[in-house]
């Protein structure tokens, strides 16, 4: 037999060592042509592009009247290798103006004066970009309807600084709005005057903050100031705010007079009494405040048996520290000890028997003047 190899009954041709020649050719073959095949390329990592204070939130809407002018700043910045980043809008309403400075960082300023015709919701998309990121970012503007002129004789036509009162006891008409973008509160109405507090766009206890109005500066131009009560110390301080800094305004014809002699707290609609409850206040070394203030938020939903079921924030403060959630701000709400009203009980808020919270939470709204006397 010769010294071929026999596979399955039939003799080849081949030897082992061709057989191993003709493999290690086809390996070095396939290497060769991996060889050949470019490696993968490692993907070059983007610049990390975000926004940065005081661009809005992520669906945040503000709001404005039609007919009044919002204005709002948009800023982004990238980790440093970003390049020149250029902020850019799209979907802006007809009339809306966007100027912007390109760089790193960069910022952009909205405006925007609806007429009445487009009230409702408008969605406006911003985008900012460089040559290694980008993000965005979706505003919603709810325009509401025009702002009713408030009671009281209009100034002469064509007459500067035009005056407007926004909150009236006589009429029993009293205006508030919320904070549309932090702003600081002033000693006139004017940029150039003192700045006094910073007027932010939430309370100490997260809600929406709420501002009662009492007038309005107008001068011609059509750059508009508002008086705001603050929520500071001395109590019953106020200051000066740009109007564009405040959503549309709201109207109540409520008040509430708590007296402090008599421990009695009543609601009036129209200038009459539509609630009476009696109520707890501070003791003497923790005195509930005096003063002209208005109810800034209302609470409900948490689990604090010594505040009841609901609670009114208000904006008056304390020289001492209050019962009320971080100190220092009065509040009225309900209790867990009810067997202890009337009376000077409190470290400073106002407390009232359960029931009786519950039912003046639906009948005080947001923005009620509140005088303690």
């Amino acid at each position: 037999m010769s010294p071929g190899l026999r596979l399955g009954g039939t003799q080849t041709d081949d030897s082992w060592m061709v057989i191993l020649q003709r493999l290690l050719s086809v390996g070095l073959a396939i290497a060769g042509t991996a060889l050949l095949v470019p490696a993968a390329a490692t993907p070059a990592k983007d610049a990390a592009v975000s926004w940065t204070s005081p661009t809005p939130g992520e669906g945040a809407v503000l709001g404005v009247a039609a007919k009044t002018t919002l204005s709002f700043r948009l800023s982004a910045a990238s980790d440093g290798s970003g390049g020149t980043l250029a902020i850019r809008d799209s979907g802006s309403p007809q009339g809306a103006v966007i100027r912007h400075t390109d760089g790193d960082p960069a910022s952009a300023t909205f405006t925007w004066r609806p007429p009445a015709a487009q009230t409702g919701v408008h969605r406006v998309t911003f985008s900012v970009s460089s040559g290694a990121g980008s993000a965005t970012r979706t505003v919603g503007i709810r325009v509401g309807r025009p702002n009713k002129p408030p009671p009281g004789p209009p100034n002469p036509a064509g007459v500067y600084p035009q005056r407007l009162l926004l909150s009236d006891r006589s009429s029993e008409t009293y205006r508030w709005a919320f904070v549309r973008h932090r702003t600081v509160a002033r000693t006139g109405p004017s940029s150039s005057a003192h700045g006094m507090t910073p007027i932010t766009f939430r309370t100490p206890e997260l809600y929406r903050n709420a501002i009662q109005v009492l007038n309005q500066v107008t001068y011609k131009g059509g750059r508009a100031w508002v008086r705001i009560r603050l929520a500071v110390l001395p109590n019953s301080t106020t200051g000066w705010v740009p109007r564009g800094a405040l959503t549309a305004f709201q109207k109540v014809h409520k008040r509430m007079v708590i007296s402090q002699r008599a421990l009695r707290a009543t609601l009036y609609s129209h200038g009459r009494q539509i609630f009476s409850a009696r109520v707890g206040v501070g003791q003497p070394q923790w005195p509930t405040p005096r003063g002209e203030f208005y109810i800034r938020e209302k609470l409900s939903g948490y689990y604090a048996p010594a505040y009841g079921p609901r609670a009114f924030g208000l904006n008056a403060k304390s020289n001492t520290l209050t019962d009320w959630p971080g100190g220092g701000f009065v509040g009225i709400h309900g209790t867990n000890e009810p067997q202890i009203l009337p009376g000077r009980v409190s470290h400073g808020c106002v407390r009232m028997r359960n029931p009786a919270i519950l039912r003046l939470f639906r009948l005080m709204p947001l923005g009620t003047p509140v005088s303690i006397r």
